[in-house]
Formats: structure tokens, C-alpha cells, sequence
């Protein structure tokens, strides 16, 4: 049996206004919310999920039928990623093997390779990120592993030498997807961990049992993966002011070179188009002259 557990949680504070009064998870990706993606493959792959959030953002989830709310509502007040896994698995009891996913990523993976890669050990979703030029691999937790200085590796599954969150230069151009298996065996310390202060980053967890010379092992996520909140439209509306926020729409505007920009999240109804480009949506409101 696994369990599975959703972090939505954060405040994303990269995106200024946006993630002041939006989930991250509630953000559209090819037709869904990146949180209802990741129920389907758990939903798929027979795993009954948990979802964690914050106390500002509880409204977004209403819908969902096991949801854990925390108190906070700014970032402040946060209790941190690890922190969060740590009280979900004392009020859940959670005795089985636990997969962790962090929401604001997407992938295109249906997650049933990682899920059979499993062995028992703490295992990280890696991504081949040296393709892609517009990926912070700095601002990244990067892995090192045999044969991590090539295209492909060796083998889609192995044993992680180091791991490091956000360093420069990176360790690698493999990255950590913000997805984890963790054992029962390593709970104790994931709880003892988490008690001496409050614990963000799930990658410094694992930073953590390395250094305690526990065994990590990584998996090579095929498709299409991405932190939702480095899309370019998204960091384009950073400095956007909250024009509108009602039960149907809550709307962002910005005013650049002469042109006035508006980015809409639609709750419900409405109609939209999605760009080909950058999956901007456009939402009309009313009639079409």
C-alpha cells in the first residue's frame, strides 16, 4: 500500500500579487488545474491522496474531499514543506510508504515508472534539465549520480552520490522534480527532523538522510516537467495590481510600453482560449461583436 500527499501550502511570493491571493495549484496546464493533474495519476495509479494547504487558500480547495488546512496565512506564519509532511503523517498516521509531490509542478509523466522504480529507499523524480536554456538550474536543487554528466544516463534508476538545493555552479543538469517516495524507516527522522524548527525545502530533508548515510536514489522522469510559477506569463504579472476578485473571476492588470495587460483566473462558467505559445488565457466576459 502507498499513501500520497499534495503540498499546496506555499505562498509563492516569486509571483508578487498573483500568489498573494491564488494557489499555485490552482494554476491551468494543458485543460486542468495542475492540482487536478496530479489526483488523476494518483487517482490512476490507485493511491489515496491527502492535500495540504494554507489557511488563506482553503476556499480553493472546498471542493476536494481530504483536505488538511493549516493555520497560516502569510508567509510568516508558514510551518514549511517538511514540517507540513511531518504533522500530515501524525494526524493521518500514516504507516505506509508515502508519496510527496509538491503542486506547483507539472508533468506530462503519468508517474507509474517512478512509482515501480520504488525499492524501499528515499527516492527523488529527477529531470534532464540541460536542454532547455531557460531553466535556473542555480536556482534549483540539482543531483549527482553515476553517469549525470551525460545524455541519457546509464540507467533511468540509481543511486544519488550528492544533492544539493540551489547551488552555482549546479551539480548537475539533472534536477529534482519536487517529487519523493519515502519509506516508513526514514518517518522517525523525518519527525525528529522537523521538530527542532520549522523545515522547508523537502531537498534539505534529503540533503539530510545523505549525510546520515542513508541510501537515495533517484529516478528519470521521461516528458514534459516545469515549476509552474517560472512560466514567463506568470512572472510577467509580478508586478501586476488585483483588479477584480469575486466568486466568478479574480483578475490581475499591468501597464507596460503603453498597453494595459489583464490576466484573469476564471472560477467557474465563462468562456476562454488558450494560446498555443505560452498558455495564457484569455477569458471573455461578455458577448463577441
Amino acid at each position: 500500500m502507498m499513501k500520497g500527499l499534495i503540498l499546496a501550502g506555499g505562498f509563492a511570493t516569486r509571483l508578487g500579487a498573483i500568489g498573494e491571493v491564488f494557489p499555485k495549484a490552482m494554476l491551468m496546464v494543458e485543460g486542468n488545474t495542475l492540482v487536478g493533474h496530479l489526483l488523476s495519476k494518483l487517482e490512476r495509479l490507485g493511491i489515496e491522496t491527502v492535500i495540504t494547504t494554507n489557511r488563506r487558500f482553503a476556499e480553493f480547495f472546498r471542493s476536494y474531499p481530504h483536505v488538511l488546512v493549516e493555520e497560516a496565512t502569510r508567509e510568516e506564519e508558514k510551518l514549511g514543506a517538511v514540517t507540513a509532511i511531518a504533522n500530515a503523517i501524525r494526524k493521518e498516521e500514516i504507516k505506509e510508504d508515502l508519496l510527496v509531490v509538491c503542486a506547483d509542478n507539472y508533468f506530462s509523466s503519468d508517474l507509474r515508472g517512478f512509482v515501480s522504480s520504488y525499492q524501499g529507499d528515499p527516492t527523488v523524480g529527477v529531470y534532464y534539465a540541460g536542454g532547455d536554456p531557460g531553466m535556473r538550474l542555480q536556482e534549483m536543487a540539482t543531483v549527482k549520480f553515476c553517469g549525470s554528466e551525460s545524455y541519457p544516463p546509464p540507467t533511468q534508476s540509481f543511486c544519488l552520490e550528492d544533492f544539493k538545493e540551489k547551488v552555482d555552479p549546479p551539480l548537475s543538469p539533472y534536477v529534482s522534480t519536487g517529487l519523493y517516495l519515502f519509506p516508513p524507516k526514514i518517518f522517525p527522522i523525518l519527525l525528529e527532523y522537523s521538530a527542532e524548527k520549522k523545515r522547508d525545502a523537502p531537498g534539505f530533508f534529503i540533503q539530510h538522510l545523505m549525510e546520515r548515510g542513508i541510501t537515495v536514489r533517484g529516478y528519470l522522469l521521461g516528458g514534459e516537467w516545469f515549476d509552474a510559477s517560472y512560466q514567463n506569463y506568470l512572472l510577467m504579472f509580478k508586478d501586476s495590481k488585483l483588479v477584480r476578485r469575486d466568486e466568478d473571476l479574480i483578475q490581475f492588470r499591468r501597464e507596460s510600453g503603453g498597453m494595459v495587460m489583464l490576466l484573469s483566473f476564471l472560477r467557474k462558467g465563462g468562456m476562454y482560449y488558450v494560446s498555443k505559445g505560452e498558455r495564457l488565457l484569455f477569458f471573455i466576459e461578455g458577448g463577441v461583436e
